[in-house]
């Protein structure tokens, strides 16, 4: 059978699969970038032009090429990083890399190499023989345009369908810079209507994030980084980030929605487990709030994690009517 127009060949004739068999085959959500970027994930990262998407993609790419903290909130799990950089010259990668003090860590294909489209069966190839755990294209959108999709047209889009598929396929994370439409006047927030290109764009990725400068600073250099949507990040969590423009570094200074910080979260998890590890019944994630002194849907959040990440079990109860009643335990608990 001949390959599709994007290199792949369809898969035809297979039975379809059963509910059993996808619980089966599912995967715990493994964070390659601590709520922000899951294994097997495609994330869009959406932003005004000049608002430092590409050096917060370098800062990133560092962070996880040694397992250190981004942001220093942020836990990366170590894994081999490759960009695809079509919207900085070597020249210029290579200056802010400098300003950056990064000298080793990641690869790069450049455009003017010969990699100005997206050609998901090479970058396939790349990423299989480099042995590599993280991709970030910069940008998608030059990518796109450069391979003679209008950012108008349906197929805009059919090319990040083939990524996030990729992502999947090679449980890797994939992270695609993109650029906001220009607002009228200022920008108050990121919505998901503001990615530029086709609507169906942003039904293509697993997950969005906007990232624009603060209309109303409380620091300087103050840029909101919003979750959009849609699978893995927390639709609507908003953290308040401080850029550089002397070294081009990031950092995370505080949350909103009465958020907690990621370390504070981890912290916290840490705390869950040792309790239900430690009770000998299951819980209520209400119950497991009082018992940490911590806000019950600061608790419900993480137990929900816990329990997508294979680190807890979930039950239901009888409830006498109105919403189901949940509980939590430790994965070894009779049922």
């Amino acid at each position: 059978m001949r390959p599709n127009q994007h290199g792949y060949i369809p898969d035809v004739g297979k039975v379809p699969k059963g509910v059993d068999q996808l619980l089966a085959n599912r995967r715990p959500i493994q964070w390659v970038v601590d709520s922000f970027g899951a294994r097997g994930a495609c994330v869009l990262l959406a932003g005004d032009s000049g608002a430092g998407k590409t050096s917060f993609l370098y800062r990133m790419a560092d962070a996880i090429s040694k397992g250190q903290l981004f942001m220093d909130q942020l836990n990366t799990v170590q894994s081999k990083v490759l960009i695809v950089q079509a919207d900085e010259s070597q020249n210029n990668a290579a200056d802010k890399l400098q300003l950056m003090g990064i000298n080793a860590g990641f690869d790069f294909l450049f455009a003017e190499d010969g990699w100005n489209t997206l050609d998901v069966s090479r970058i396939s190839q790349e990423i299989q023989k480099g042995g590599y755990g993280a991709l970030f294209l910069d940008s998608l959108t030059t990518l796109l345009t450069e391979r003679g999709y209008s950012m108008r047209d349906p197929e805009f889009a059919r090319p990040l369908y083939d990524i996030n598929n990729l992502a999947s396929q090679l449980g890797v994370l994939i992270v695609c810079n993109a650029h906001l439409r220009k607002p009228e006047g200022t920008r108050q927030e990121v919505s998901i209507h503001d990615v530029i290109g086709s609507t169906t764009q942003v039904g293509a990725a697993s997950d969005i994030w906007g990232l624009a400068s603060a209309p109303k600073p409380e620091f300087d250099d103050h840029y909101i980084l919003k979750c959009l949507g849609k699978r893995n990040c927390e639709h609507g969590q908003v953290w308040n980030l401080q850029g550089s423009l002397e070294d081009f570094s990031w950092q995370l200074k505080s949350v909103g929605n009465a958020d907690v910080l990621p370390q504070q979260k981890q912290e916290l998890s840490a705390q869950v487990l040792d309790l239900v590890c430690s009770e000998n019944e299951w819980l209520t994630s209400n119950q497991i709030g009082m018992s940490l002194s911590c806000n019950p849907e600061h608790a419900r959040r993480i137990c929900k994690n816990l329990y997508l990440t294979g680190e807890l079990e979930r039950q239901q109860r009888p409830s006498g009517g109105g919403r189901p009643l949940w509980v939590y335990g430790a994965k070894t608990f009779p049922t």
